[in-house]
This record gives C-alpha cells, sequence and structure tokens, in this order.
C-alpha cells in the first residue's frame, strides 16, 4: 500500500525540531578553529586621525551581524534542469506592488497522498522573495552559494535560509534531488539515478546558472561555496573535491567517509535526535581549516522552513495532544482507522514518542515500519517480535520472506 511511506516521508521535514521557541533556537555557541573565514561583504570604518600628532591609529572593522536581513532585496527564479528544477535567490530590485513569493508546503507531495497529511501539519510559507524580480546589476558579480537538502526533502526546504543568505549580497541555487526527494519516499520510489547523482545535481545546476543570460553574468562562479541539510551536508562534503567548489559547509550532516581539506563550517544542532552532534566532531576534528558552531536549544530539522510551523500551533506538546486525538478518536479519518492510526503514528514521531509510534503503526499493520521504529529505539527483541508475527500473518510465503 502507497500510503505506508507517508509516514517515513513525514518524518524527515519536521522530526526533531528542538525545545523551546524561535528565538530560543537562534541562540549559538562557536568554537574556536585554527582560522576561520567570514564570505559576505563586510564594512570597514576609515581611519581615525590621532589627537597624538606623533602617532596614528586605525579602528578594528566592526564585525558584521547576519542576524538581521541584508541589504538587498531578493528575488527567486527558477532553472529547468530537464528533469528537475532548481530555484536561484539574488540580489534583486523587486517593483514597489510586488508581492512575496507564498510556497504551499502540502505541494510537494504526490496529489493521491495528500489527504493523509494532517492539516495541523502542513502550512504556507513565505519565501520572502520576490519571483523574477529585476537581477541587480551594478557592476559586480556576487559570490554563489548551493544548497542540498536532506532525505526526504525538497528544494524548497528552507526557503528563509537561502532569502536570508541572498539579501547579503550572495546568488543562492538550489535543486531538488529526486532520487532521494519527499515524492519519491511517499510513493516508495527512493533510488536509481547516476552514481553521485546529488553531486551532479550540484554541477548540472551551477551550469544552467552560468547559462542564464540575466543571473550567469552577476554570479561569480570563481567563488563557490555549498551547504547542506543532513543528507544534504554528505553531498556538501563530497561535492566538495570538485574545482569549482571553494568552501564547504555541513549542517547536522555528521562525518564524511572521506573528508576534503578546503574551508569549512560544521554546524550542530545541540537536541539532535537523528544525527548526534558528536557524529560531526570528527569532522571538525579532521578539518585544517575549520568553525564549529553548536546551535543551542536546537533539533535535526530546526534548520528548516516547518519548524516555526510546528513552534506556532503550541510546540511539540501540541503533537502530542494531536496524536492522543487520533489514536482515541472513534471517527473515521480518510477511509478507516488504519489510517487515523497512520496519523496518530506520525504526531507521536514528530513529539518524540517513538514508541507509541511504533505501537499505532504495528495495530495500522505497517509491521515494517514498526520494526524500524523499534529498531531505532534499539529494542531488538521487539523489532524481531513484530516481523515475526507479520511474517506468520503473510498470505504467501514471498512476502513472508521479504519480512
Amino acid at each position: 500500500m502507497r500510503t505506508r511511506f507517508v509516514l517515513a516521508a513525514l518524518a524527515l521535514i519536521a522530526t526533531g525540531c528542538g525545545g523551546g521557541n524561535t528565538d530560543e533556537t537562534t541562540a549559538t555557541t562557536t568554537t574556536a578553529a585554527p582560522t576561520t573565514t567570514t564570505a559576505a561583504p563586510t564594512t570597514t570604518d576609515a581611519a581615525v586621525p590621532s589627537t597624538d600628532a606623533s602617532t596614528t591609529t586605525t579602528s578594528a572593522p566592526e564585525p558584521v551581524m547576519f542576524t538581521e536581513r541584508g541589504p538587498y532585496g531578493v528575488g527567486i527564479a527558477t532553472l529547468d534542469l530537464g528533469d528537475r528544477l532548481a530555484d536561484v535567490y539574488y540580489p534583486a530590485i523587486p517593483e514597489l506592488d510586488a508581492q512575496t513569493e507564498i510556497f504551499d508546503s502540502l505541494s510537494v507531495f504526490p496529489e493521491e497522498l495528500q489527504v493523509f497529511i494532517p492539516d495541523e501539519l502542513t502550512g504556507e510559507f513565505d519565501t520572502t522573495a520576490y519571483r523574477d524580480a529585476l537581477v541587480v546589476n551594478d557592476e559586480q558579480a556576487f559570490p554563489v552559494l548551493v544548497f542540498s537538502h536532506g532525505f526526504g526533502g525538497f528544494r524548497q526546504t528552507s526557503t528563509f535560509h537561502l532569502s536570508h543568505v541572498a539579501s547579503w549580497g550572495f546568488v543562492a541555487i538550489t535543486t531538488d534531488h529526486l532520487e532521494r526527494g519527499i515524492a519519491a519516499q511517499a510513493t516508495g520510489t527512493l533510488g536509481g539515478g547516476a552514481e553521485n547523482q546529488d553531486v551532479l545535481d550540484v554541477l548540472n545546476s551551477l551550469d544552467a546558472l552560468a547559462a542564464h543570460p540575466e543571473l550567469g553574468p552577476v554570479s561569480d562562479l570563481d567563488r563557490v561555496a555549498i551547504t547542506g541539510h543532513s543528507a544534504g551536508g554528505g553531498t556538501s562534503g563530497r561535492a566538495a573535491a570538485e574545482d569549482v567548489i571553494d568552501a564547504y559547509i555541513t549542517i547536522a550532516a555528521g562525518t564524511p567517509q572521506a573528508v576534503i581539506q578546503k574551508p569549512a563550517i560544521v554546524f550542530i544542532a545541540e537536541n539532535d535526535e537523528t544525527v548526534a552532534p558528536e557524529r560531526s566532531y570528527g569532522l571538525f576534528e579532521q578539518l585544517e581549516d575549520a568553525l564549529l558552531v553548536n546551535i543551542a536549544n536546537a533539533g535535526h530539522n530546526s534548520f528548516t522552513d516547518s519548524c516555526a510551523g510546528i513552534y506556532d500551533l503550541g510546540g511539540l506538546g501540541m503533537l502530542e495532544a494531536l496524536g492522543m486525538h487520533y489514536h482515541h478518536s472513534t471517527a473515521t479519518v480518510d477511509g478507516g482507522p488504519s489510517d487515523r492510526l497512520l496519523r496518530a503514528a506520525r504526531c507521536f514521531e514528530l513529539a518524540g514518542h517513538t514508541h507509541h509510534a511504533a505501537s499505532c503503526l504495528k495495530r495500522a499493520g505497517e509491521f515494517k515500519l514498526a520494526a524500524a521504529a523499534y529498531r531505532k529505539l534499539r529494542r531488538p527483541i521487539l523489532e524481531a517480535k513484530v516481523l515475526s508475527s507479520a511474517a506468520e500473518k503473510a498470505p504467501t510465503k514471498r512476502e513472508a520472506i521479504d519480512l
């Protein structure tokens, strides 16, 4: 049943939003590295003459704070890469009466599966960017940042991040990794594509950017960095081996098999239960030129648009209450109790109650997903028990073997 993949597809959108509210998750702590770099516009104070004629002093430049939006308006354009799309955020001059683009998060799911997504977990996000706005062209080319989304993600996963970066004078580009995207996960069609398809996606998007008649001339492809979240951080680490990439940033991504020695920033989330922070320390320790940044109070997906909506609805406590509602409700939801239990399991999973989620999945007949939940809890006996029970009930020997 295709709906069995919906729970797993959703779990990677908003699971692990961390604790507290969005203000709390912005707090950061940093660990000093051998060297650090800032790849954004800086402002410097002019030299100030000393009142003592015998000496002259120069004031140190004030550090740039990126908590507020930068000086540029932001445009958004979509490039056709053939079998997939890429979005570009760029410094722009929007028209006076223009409206920022609103993205409907439900649209990333196949239409036939949208009915299984609880209304409380969908929403519209303001990209804070203007569709096809006039490109800023003040005789300078802007450095380029590539973004790679995580497993079960999509190119609009972190619109707030890319729009904010572009406001500081960057061209930011992101593409769909279809082979590991949310649609493929929701329909059970993960995989396929060429070897290192995600890295090819990155290179193809840069080629399309360079060829664009308006965006190409303002994109400095001699200054390119790549960043990625979760599995996208793995893409970032591997793409760093390409000559076109000058620096890379990983976000809640762990340590790749091969560590590329280029300038890097390693972001970790303090409360990450999906990719534990210590899994990223190894990368930082092996890098010769890097900065480690620990985001206080953050969970694995605090770097995505979806967490803000969950906080607006009351935080993770809301998810627990919603899960209890679906779990105990006697009303038929979209066809029967099985679908109601799937919704309950989804909410429990997001709220961090994996054991309750596993129980709902088992009762809904989704034995493989229940076993995966028990595996996540490191409960091998329960995992084996649910698979054994499912195998006994399998209608054919082939299905029993598959279990």
